[in-house]
């Protein structure tokens, strides 16, 4: 049998083609890549991390936690903001110490988290100082200190956290009206702040609450600090979080006010606010910035509160409903 001229071409051919296709689907395995350009924007910065450049091990660290240009890996990112930190690097800082407080990459440590957020927030990082007023307002990983937490929203409003100037009012007119434990607290108030809240809400505070195994930002979790009101009344403060929609990323956090309607029922209202939009900057085949994406979403609070109705299924498991959608929570 011979072999006509062509067919060697053919051969040739196809095996380059199922080359070319192994080397494609290889790339987009290993990088996972939302582009070519974000992958050659994360080998740069990756390349300038290793040479010591602080900046960009931060850089590579967010790419690493948004999963753009490399797979994400939040373990990663945590060793790469613990390098950045290591140079003083107060972004980096703040992002760590958040990181801490949640237990998100790193085992939780309140006190590395206060450590890291303090150092970020005397640098002027809004978000550091905005995490270390909602510790100081509901005492979680550092004893309550109203004035305390005051001072730091004070900071983060200065700095561009739209959301912390609404705080300090609050939190002002709670100190004015002997709200907390102070010199001129009337032994009423007093006695009610020492109060002990109710068995539902005592219950809710132990947990550590999840949806489909991810914490909620509006009860007890690792991404929420929770304090009791009164005896039927509890609130809750998230951390700040990150959504990468692919154009921007958002900085945001929830609140919510949680109230008792009896032995096992209450309700959960809650806001979702924007603190911070940064837009995503194009880029080209290699990695470079070539136009900046205007920005669609606006800070400030997202629509109305949202309202769940919940009750007491067992002490690890809570049923809520939003219009006709149930699902349950569950305490890990």
């Amino acid at each position: 049998m011979t072999l006509s001229y062509k067919q060697p071409f053919i051969v040739f051919f196809s095996f380059f083609i199922i080359l070319c296709l192994h080397i494609s689907l290889s790339t987009s395995v290993f990088a996972n890549p939302g582009d070519w350009g974000m992958v050659q924007r994360f080998n740069k910065q990756l390349k300038l991390a290793n040479a010591g450049n602080v900046k960009a091990m931060y850089d590579v660290g967010k790419l690493y936690e948004r999963g753009r240009g490399v797979n994400k890996d939040i373990a990663t990112a945590a060793g790469w903001f613990q390098k950045a930190s290591n140079g003083d690097y107060a972004p980096a800082q703040a992002r760590l110490g958040i990181l801490y407080f949640e237990g998100r990459g790193v085992k939780q440590n309140y006190a590395k988290a206060l450590k890291l957020l303090n150092s970020a927030a005397k640098e002027n990082v809004p978000s550091a100082q905005y995490q270390l007023a909602n510790m100081y307002e509901l005492g979680t990983g550092v004893k309550q200190n109203l004035q305390q937490s005051i001072s730091w929203y004070k900071q983060a409003d200065k700095y561009g956290y739209y959301l912390a100037k609404a705080k300090v009012i609050r939190l002002q007119k709670l100190l004015d009206s002997g709200g907390t434990i102070k010199r001129k607290a009337t032994p009423q108030a007093v006695a009610k702040a020492k109060q002990a809240p109710s068995p539902i809400i005592q219950m809710i505070l132990n947990g550590r609450w999840h949806k489909r195994n991810k914490p909620v930002g509006y009860l007890p979790s690792a991404i929420a600090n929770c304090t009791k009101d009164s005896y039927s009344k509890m609130r809750c403060i998230s951390t700040s979080q990150e959504r990468d929609t692919g154009t921007e990323v958002i900085t945001y956090n929830t609140e919510s006010i949680i109230n008792t309607k009896g032995k096992k029922n209450f309700e959960i209202v809650y806001s979702n606010n924007v603190l911070e939009v940064t837009a995503h900057a194009a880029v080209d085949g290699d990695g470079e910035v070539i136009e900046q994406a205007p920005l669609r979403i606006k800070k400030g609070k997202q629509g109305k509160s949202k309202t769940l109705s919940c009750s007491l299924k067992n002490k690890n498991t809570l049923s809520c409903s939003k219009g006709t959608s149930t699902f349950e929570l569950v305490n890990l």
